[in-house]
């Protein structure tokens, strides 16, 4: 396994750090807690009668644990000093973890770390281990669509000679209905991101999903833009808070996309011609 993974850590300070490669090679079976995470059923016994009744189930947070140990014992003296700076609880971050060419990555906090020294003539073995809140794996594609596209299309009329020469007549074709269907082929609902370009003046925006949507009260101009995060319930225009201005049968928590096809559009009470939208969303995994 230590030659065919590769573990990129990037701190919150977005420095970085890689393990596998380098001053350090993972050990074999030196890598726990990414195959598949934990989790939970409850139940509640019957009143009467043998079994028991469903009450819930739902995926636990999941530790993850690396082990390596050092290739160079004359460097063992500066490779542990920088491995010890880089690691600090004080700091978030992002393990990105690629197993046999496929990448994707996880968010974690520091939980614990052992990098003894006992002998500086031999190999030195470094365990790092990281708690994860979120269990499921990301993938480092972030998916995009854009729902008011233009394609390239025959123009009309369609025009061809009657030599084998074909004259080219293309035109633009909108996506005059605003919609898009995005496909996730994950292994769990994602929610998406979204971000609005606003063209011309536009009153009362909406991003909608089957028929559950979040609607934007106000008027926006040409160079607005806002974005809106499905996951932590969050909008933002022109880079400032803008969340007390939704109408309120608005909702973030239907606007998931569940596995297979998700029809998800936009429309605006007046000006949804002068919207440019794009959607974006990561893949959610149990494992890698």
């Amino acid at each position: 396994m230590a030659n065919m993974v590769l573990i990129k850590l990037i701190r919150s300070d977005q420095k970085t750090f890689v393990l596998g490669t380098g001053a350090w090679r993972i050990l074999s079976k030196g890598l726990q807690g990414i195959d598949f995470p934990n989790f939970s059923v409850y139940s509640d016994k019957n009143g009467v009668g043998d079994g028991a009744l469903l009450s819930g189930k739902r995926i636990d947070d999941r530790d993850i644990q690396i082990k390596c140990r050092s290739v160079d014992p004359k460097s063992n003296q500066v490779i542990r000093e920088t491995t010890l700076s880089f690691f600090s609880p004080k700091y978030s971050y992002r393990i990105y973890i690629t197993y046999q060419g496929i990448t994707k990555w996880i968010e974690g906090e520091l939980e614990a770390l052992s990098c003894p020294s006992e002998n500086i003539y031999r190999p030195m073995e470094l365990t790092v281990k990281f708690y994860c809140k979120d269990p499921l794996l990301k993938s480092v594609d972030d998916f995009g669509k854009d729902i008011a596209s233009i394609k390239g299309g025959f123009g009309f009329p369609y025009i061809e000679c009657m030599t084998e020469k074909v004259i080219p007549c293309y035109a633009s074709i909108y996506s005059y209905n605003h919609e898009v269907v995005i496909n996730n082929d994950g292994d769990a609902m994602t929610y998406p991101r979204v971000t609005i370009n606003f063209t011309g003046h536009a009153v009362n925006p909406k991003i909608y999903k089957d028929n559950y949507y979040v609607r934007i009260l106000g008027t926006f101009s040409e160079g607005d833009i806002v974005l809106i995060d499905f996951e932590n319930c969050t909008i933002r225009k022109n880079g400032t808070n803008w969340i007390q201005y939704i109408d309120r049968s608005s909702t973030f928590t239907q606007m998931g996309l569940e596995l297979g096809d998700n029809k998800i559009g936009f429309s605006a009470d007046d000006g949804d011609g002068n919207m440019a939208v794009y959607v974006y969303y990561n893949k959610l995994y149990l494992g890698l």
